[in-house]
């Protein structure tokens, strides 16, 4: 901070101390006690069905701050399930989104539309893009099917236009009634810029850790929670996987490339149903690389959803988000890991059809099959003996997925659903309908504006229709007196325009001007690539049957119907289920959390035996209270002792001491004594840090902050110019000096004749510190 300015000094004595070591950090005592204390915490689910693996929830902090962790939806889009969150929607101040899927960001249009949901959204930017795809995706699958009226693509792009994207490990403050509150993301390790939060309250970590994934992906990162937090006061995770047993991944690829290998040798079809834009991208990097290894150009591999192209655009530009290695070898060979070769892009079950007639692997969404290509797709191959349907991924209870993976009792009755245009009587009937309709809004329009003063509007943004006819049209009505008389005020008089009408509400002449929109992305105005486009004559690009052309996801506005048959599926293919889910098992769980050490403990989502099962198994370890809270149940968490005070320093003081950057702090010796003063702000008293007099000042040692390893200072010395040799631990300087480690902390000795080299190696030594010294 600018010397002379005021500003608040959180001593995070604790945080010093694990910094410092073993020295001994004293306490600001006044009347003989020390400051301390107490965070406080309500927890509560905005789920109402038990058993939901949806994720959404509210943390209170100190009845300041609400933050709505995740606002997620499932499937079956059932309006009860999300009808808590009308109840706080109005009084979040933030939201945080985890991962881009349906089951934890499907909610934020409809509470946005419904319930007033209007905080600022935190994500990364590929939740951001992929988030959109999997509502786009599931709106356009439902719309085809049915009448959809929870939320609309311009509600999506609505909510989406109120997110704020941040970079992995960006912190962010988040400025509340005088609170220190930031957030930071982490790697999740589950879907493409899936996050851990940390949210850290005056020096105390919250994280919340929902559907992580540890171990590494063909497209990501595994999560390395161990090394990022370190006993948090409160950790907030899922408990969805905590039934699943570990696999390994070896066995499991080569069961599930065998048994499609096995399917399209036969003359068989495979198909997959995914999600729209999360763990499909596994499969398509495990598929592509098993066809690019065989050259297996008789099988034919597509995706087929209403994104497609949209969802592999993204993921080619996100490579900086996944697996270290598509980083690498993009800036060594210019390879992308998503610009397939074998594999084809298609966006309904007609493009499907164009392709030649091959044995196929279709990775068709949506995954629970409620609506989509994969549903289209389970009727027609359902019943052929050959054919095989791979679920990767754990179904929605209730949905058509389910059904088939837990009844299978070789039939399942099925809604055969499909908008088809209107035509003959039908579309005439529909026709004279929105006529009718439209003389019905015009003649209230007139009604209304013959009942209001003529007025001139703030601001005209209706464009003046032209005429076909070219026939002549006045100003004003001599009908409407009270226009006639605004005319007169005005001082227009009675003008004739020929080829347009002007709009009613206009005071005078308005000709016809139309202003043309710039189309802005996130890097500024849009380039039109008609204007840089070179003719050049060579073979169509083999894209799967579809353009290289940004898809514009739009609703055919022609008058349709939905036409709806019911029909019992005699289910005649194989039906297999294989964990793609990329979530970490119930073992891991359980060390995980073990070595993040969190004081206390909250169990989400997730069935109950699931949460049980991690709940029973957590609760030997170093954790000293474990919540399983229930829908709609708020959970107090006030036992946080926190060892540090907010204290404002007087100008005196901040001119006397010498802070230090150490990592992400900034430490210093301190000598003072606590005041009460007046705060100007808030009218009331507050405590001042002020400097201590010269002859109550008692004197100390320096501090040496901070670590290092043998091998560091090593290679230090040896750029210094002196001999080393490291031998069982003990590291020998020019045969004459020596240095270890010893005792239970690690504690570092120096010993040798005293003379210029001894020096020299003990400065070079200090230099791996940070010194703090009065």
């Amino acid at each position: 901070k600018r010397r002379g300015l005021p500003f608040s000094l959180e001593l995070a004595l604790s945080r010093v101390s694990e910094l410092v070591g073993p020295l001994n950090c004293p306490r600001f005592c006044r009347a003989g006690q020390a400051f301390e204390r107490c965070l406080k915490y309500a927890f509560r689910l905005c789920m109402a069905r038990e058993g939901t693996v949806r994720c959404a929830s509210l943390l209170k902090i100190d009845d300041d701050l609400s933050i709505l962790l995740d606002c997620g939806w499932d499937d079956m889009f059932r309006e009860s399930d999300v009808s808590a969150l009308a109840e706080v929607a109005e009084t979040v101040t933030h939201v945080l989104i985890s991962h881009p899927d349906l089951l934890h960001l499907g909610a934020l249009p409809y509470a946005k539309k419904r319930f007033g949901l209007d905080a600022p959204i935190y994500a990364t930017l590929p939740v951001h893009k992929m988030g959109q795809m999997y509502l786009y995706d599931q709106y356009l699958s439902r719309h085809e099917v049915g009448e959809f009226s929870l939320f609309s693509l311009d509600d999506v792009d609505a909510v989406f236009a109120s997110f704020k994207t941040l970079q992995y490990s960006q912190t962010v403050q988040l400025c509340d009634k005088g609170k220190t509150v930031s957030i930071t993301p982490f790697n999740a390790g589950h879907l493409v810029g899936g996050t851990v939060w940390r949210i850290n309250v005056d020096g105390e970590d919250v994280v919340y850790a929902v559907d992580i994934n540890h171990r590494k992906d063909l497209h990501l990162n595994g999560a390395n929670l161990e090394q990022i937090f370190d006993k948090p006061a409160l950790m907030i995770t899922s408990g969805s996987s905590s039934l699943v047993s570990p696999v390994s991944k070896q066995v499991r690829d080569r069961e599930f490339l065998g048994s499609i290998l096995q399917t399209l040798r036969s003359d068989g079809n495979v198909l997959l149903p995914v999600d729209t834009a999360g763990r499909v991208l596994e499969l398509i990097c495990l598929l592509e690389n098993h066809w690019q290894k065989n050259q297996l150009r008789n099988y034919q591999l597509v995706l087929l959803t209403s994104v497609a192209y949209n969802t592999m655009e993204f993921a080619k530009s996100q490579l900086e988000w996944m697996n270290n290695s598509f980083t690498t070898s993009f800036e060594h060979t210019r390879t992308n890991a998503f610009s397939t070769k074998f594999m084809k892009i298609c966006h309904s079950k007609s493009d499907l059809m164009k392709l030649p007639k091959k044995p196929r692997v279709v990775m068709a969404s949506l995954g629970s099959m409620e609506s989509g290509p994969a549903r289209e797709l389970l009727i027609d191959w359902a019943m052929t003996p050959n054919n095989l349907i791979i679920f990767t991924q754990n179904p929605v209870q209730d949905s058509l997925a389910h059904q088939l993976q837990t009844g299978l009792s070789g039939s399942v009755r099925v809604q055969i659903s499909r908008r088809v245009p209107l035509d003959g009587k039908e579309l005439v009937d529909y026709n004279l309908a929105q006529e009718k309709l439209m003389v019905v809004k015009e003649e209230n329009g007139k009604e209304d504006a013959g009942g209001k003063e003529s007025i001139v509007p703030d601001s005209f943004h209706a464009q003046s229709v032209r005429t076909s006819s070219g026939a002549l049209a006045r100003l004003a009505s001599s009908a409407n007196t009270t226009s006639a008389i605004s005319i007169v005020e005005h001082g227009f008089k009675d003008v004739l325009i020929e080829g347009f009408v002007p709009n009613e509400d206009c005071a005078g002449p308005l000709f016809p001007f139309h202003v043309e929109k710039k189309e802005v992305d996130e890097y500024g105005e849009a380039i039109d690539e008609s204007h840089f486009k070179v003719e050049v004559e060579e073979e169509e690009a083999d894209m799967g049957g579809w353009d290289a052309t940004d898809m514009e996801v739009e609703v055919d506005d022609r008058p349709t119907k939905v036409v709806s048959i019911g029909m019992t599926l005699h289910l005649r293919a194989t039906v297999m289920l294989l964990d793609f889910e990329g979530k970490s098992d119930s073992y891991s769980m359980k060390t995980i959390i073990g070595n993040v050490g969190p004081r206390e403990l909250v169990v989400v989502s997730g069935s109950s035996a699931a949460v049980g099962m991690l709940v029973q198994g957590v609760k030997s370890e170093d954790v000293r209270k474990v919540y399983s809270p229930g829908n709609l149940q708020y959970v107090n968490i006030s036992s946080i002792a926190v060892s540090s005070f907010s204290l404002k320093m007087s100008e005196d003081l901040l001119g006397v001491i010498q802070l230090q950057s150490i990592g992400p702090y900034s430490v210093a010796w301190v000598q003072g004594k606590v005041e009460k003063a007046e705060s100007e702000e808030k009218g009331e008293a507050e405590h001042l840090l002020v400097p201590v007099e010269k002859k109550f000042r008692s004197q100390h040692a320096s501090a040496f902050v901070g670590d290092f390893s043998l091998g560091d200072l090593r290679q230090d010395l040896v750029k210094g110019g002196i001999k080393t040799e490291l031998i069982q631990g003990v590291l020998v300087c020019d045969d004459l000096i020596s240095i270890q480690r010893v005792g239970n902390h690690n504690e570092i000795v120096i010993q040798g004749p005293l003379s210029p080299k001894y020096y020299r190696v003990r400065d070079i030594l200090y230099g791996q510190y940070s010194v703090c010294s009065s």
